[in-house]
């Protein structure tokens, strides 16, 4: 059957929709694992956030097809690790000063030689559990949740005054995964049929269908999912930062 340019630019358009209707199914969780509930504490002068560290057999590579062809070619797969798991760390640390902040909370990056000042902190630390790139191949043609990417953390927030004690106020076990966004051969319609998937999926190797980098919530990659994570961690912090008066709860969004 031969469609018209009519007929596939509503399937195309069909499958815009099911893009956007699935955007927003990025999956995220954060759980409070403890809480402090306690007198209330002072404001802390600071905000200090660690980096996280990664579990030394916490990184799982991109099983794609390319990315394992790279790997035979040339290249150390334990530094791939390595890179991999600091530029997720650096995500997370990157995200959780920015909404902190953004909050109204004094929050600065450990490793910032300007910021770490003052006598009584907020400290965040955690660790990256799991960081699994997933399989490429499979989410660029198939999508929708095939071979998606995960990261999972330990977080921790602690209280800390001058005289060098300090207590756990509260406890994190965050992960995020990848969007549930449809793949080439569900996009392409009629395409995949005619025996252009392989043509196709060359073409979106390195942006996905739709466009893998146009939101955290589309892009697949554990970077992305490690922001959204943070997200959830410093949403967690800035209720609780409500409940204790050290900042005024943020208009709802409208």
């Amino acid at each position: 059957m031969v469609l018209t340019q009519q007929s596939r630019t509503l399937a195309a358009a069909g499958a815009a929709l099911i893009a956007l209707a699935l955007s927003a199914c990025a999956p995220s969780n954060v759980e409070t694992t403890e809480a402090y509930q306690g007198a209330k504490l002072p404001r802390p002068e600071v905000v200090v956030v660690n980096d996280f560290g990664v579990a030394s057999d916490g990184v799982e590579l991109d099983r794609g097809l390319g990315s394992r062809a790279k790997r035979v070619l040339g290249g150390s797969s334990a530094d791939e690790q390595r890179r991999v798991g600091r530029s997720v760390s650096e995500a997370v640390s990157q995200t959780l000063v920015a909404e902190l902040r953004a909050a109204g909370l004094p929050a600065v990056r450990a490793s910032d030689p300007v910021g770490a000042t003052g006598t009584t902190r907020l400290i965040v630390t955690g660790e990256l559990l799991s960081i699994d790139q997933g399989n490429r191949t499979r989410r660029n043609l198939i999508g929708l949740g095939a071979g998606e990417s995960r990261v999972a953390s330990d977080a921790m927030v602690a209280y800390s005054v001058a005289e060098g004690s300090s207590r756990t106020l509260l406890s994190f076990r965050a992960d995020a995964e990848s969007s549930r966004k449809p793949g080439a051969a569900e996009t392409m319609g009629v395409g995949a049929a005619s025996g252009r998937l392989a043509e196709s999926a060359v073409a979106t190797a390195s942006t996905g269908a739709g466009g893998e980098a146009v939101s955290d919530n589309l892009s697949p990659t554990v970077q992305a999912d490690a922001r959204r994570m943070a997200r959830g961690i410093a949403e967690k912090i800035e209720a609780f930062a409500v409940t204790e008066g050290w900042i005024a709860a943020r208009p709802a969004a409208r």
